[in-house]
Order: structure tokens, then C-alpha cells, then sequence
């Protein structure tokens, strides 16, 4: 068993409600003076990529101002996350992960860091949206190798 003062949670967040309300339940319900709190975000995968010319894809100034829209968001949600931990006395930090599947990697900065809890929150979408769409929560669950917290915010 791990000591508490190396108890690290990771909580995965975007610019949503439900986000909010999975930091506030981790706050009010969870968290422990000598837990360490690694508050992740997910950019998007296209916000980091290098367009050439000749790709036939977007243009390098589309990307461009794409990318700034991300930078914009990110900045955002940094700011407001990282006001939620301070105004609750929380040890934290805030962290930006890049990739195609977000699933990946919120497990992926997870194992790296040895956090011993996943906590995110969850639209509460209907069984058939999550079959046909996926769900980021369902595919934490099923291939986290530690507990995850999910928050459904009705």
C-alpha cells in the first residue's frame, strides 16, 4: 500500500460542466490534505501536427489559426482549473496531453506519473450514442489497471 502523501489522482478535464462538477464531487468527496492532484487536458491531435503544402490538406494558415484556437482554449481551461485548485487549497498541477485517442492517453499520463485514481466526468450519454460513438469514460473503465471515478452530472 502507498503512503498517502504519494496518493496522486489524475483528473481529466475539458472546458464542460460536466468537468467542473467531476472537480467539485473529487473536492468535496475525495480529496485529502496530502493528495497530489494532476489535472490533464487532452488537445486536439490535429492542433500539433505539421502540414506541408503538397499534402492536399488544410492550408499551413488554416492550421495556423486552428492552432491558435486550441492555444486560446487550452489557456482557458489552464486558467480556470488551476483558479478551482488554488481556492480549495488543493497541491496540484496542470498538465496538456496530445494524441488521436484521448482514452489512451489520460491511461497513458496515468501509469506515467503512478497516479492511484482516475477521475473525469461524463456527458451521460445513452447506450446507443456510446456503442456507436465510443465514450472516453467507458474505454477509462475498461482498460484503466486502477480505480476510476466517473462523475455523472445530471
Amino acid at each position: 500500500m502507498e503512503h498517502q502523501e504519494d496518493f496522486i489522482v489524475v483528473l481529466a478535464v475539458d472546458n464542460s460542466q460536466h468537468s467542473e462538477f467531476a472537480f467539485n464531487y473529487y473536492t468535496k468527496e475525495v480529496h485529502r490534505p496530502t493528495y497530489k492532484l494532476h489535472v490533464i487536458h487532452c488537445s486536439e491531435a490535429w492542433a500539433h501536427v505539421h502540414v506541408h503544402p503538397m499534402d492536399e490538406g488544410p492550408t499551413p494558415g488554416h492550421v495556423h489559426e486552428l492552432k491558435t484556437k486550441e492555444d486560446s482554449k487550452i489557456k482557458e481551461i489552464e486558467d480556470k482549473f488551476s483558479k478551482l485548485m488554488k481556492d480549495n487549497s488543493i497541491d496540484g498541477q496542470f498538465k496538456v496531453v496530445g494524441g488521436k485517442d484521448t482514452w489512451h492517453q489520460i491511461i497513458n499520463y496515468q501509469e506515467s506519473v503512478k497516479a492511484a485514481l482516475i477521475v473525469v466526468g461524463t456527458r451521460g450519454s445513452n447506450a446507443i450514442r456510446r456503442t456507436l460513438m465510443g465514450s472516453v469514460s467507458d474505454s477509462i473503465v475498461h482498460h484503466a489497471h486502477c480505480p476510476v471515478l466517473v462523475c455523472r452530472h445530471s
